[in-house]
């Protein structure tokens, strides 16, 4: 096999599994975590590093939910058996950028390497994102300048992978779709609530050896309630509705 069918066979293996096997990144921060004290030795002064580092993963969650509010069906998704493109994305985020969604990944996962203020570690997961997403960014451009041939070249030619340019912005022909996001988006936001409430919890138990869970004072508990409170009833609200309605459906979309 030819190294350029190689590559693009990867590609199409690690496509189908995107959603997962960035996990380990979160698996391998997870166990790395108990060891990682509290930025200044002080739980309040952890608390502002850790709203630094859930706002970087807001931010990817935001490039991922402009992205998602502009596009048309079967072009951006969560598709995962095969690659598909009706059309080639040259309007909104994708006259900066040919891949904001990828863009919006790393942003996202960087939130939680960056609560353990290890540059070694960040340089390695840096390293990872690029291996592991340059294959399937790789089969994804495969397929769509095999089908698309000089419409995707010409764009291609004119708009960096992966590192936005800002200029030349064409506003999208499609209005933007809150619906869409909410259909689409709503088991990120929910995840990123779950991880930054576990990261925390795990910080202060094993930095806070004689302050077990169950004795965290009632300001604490009270504000981590509400914030995995809303982070799950939002989930499983809008789940619902997905599932069971049509309420969150945009014709196009």
């Amino acid at each position: 096999m030819a190294f350029i069918e190689e590559l693009n066979q990867q590609g199409n293996f690690l496509f189908r599994w995107r959603s997962y096997i960035p996990g380990l990144v979160l698996a391998f921060s997870l166990a790395y975590l108990p060891f990682v004290p509290f930025f200044g030795n002080v739980y309040t002064k952890n608390l502002y590093w850790l709203g630094l580092a859930f706002s970087v993963s807001l931010l990817g969650l935001a490039v991922r939910c402009f992205t998602i509010g502009y596009t048309p069906a079967r072009t951006s998704g969560r598709n995962t058996k095969q690659q598909i493109a009706d059309l080639v994305n040259q309007t909104g985020i994708y006259s900066l950028v040919r891949h904001p969604l990828y863009v919006g990944n790393f942003l996202m996962y960087l939130g939680p390497v960056l609560i353990l203020r290890d540059v070694p570690f960040t340089l390695v997961y840096i390293m990872f994102f690029y291996l592991y997403y340059e294959r399937i960014i790789f089969a994804e451009e495969y397929f769509l300048r095999g089908k698309f041939e000089k419409e995707y070249l010409s764009w291609a030619d004119k708009t960096p992978a992966f590192i936005p340019k800002f200029s030349g912005y064409v506003k999208p022909s499609l209005d933007f779709s809150f619906k869409n996001i909410l259909k689409r988006e709503y088991p990120s936001l929910f995840g990123i609530i779950v991880i930054f409430t576990l990261f925390d919890l795990i910080q202060v138990y094993f930095q806070e050896p004689y302050l077990h869970v169950r004795d965290i004072s009632g300001i604490w508990k009270t504000f981590h309630s509400l914030f995995f409170g809303f982070g799950a009833m939002f989930y499983i609200v809008t789940r619902l509705i997905v599932k069971t309605t049509k309420i969150l459906d945009v014709e196009g979309r």
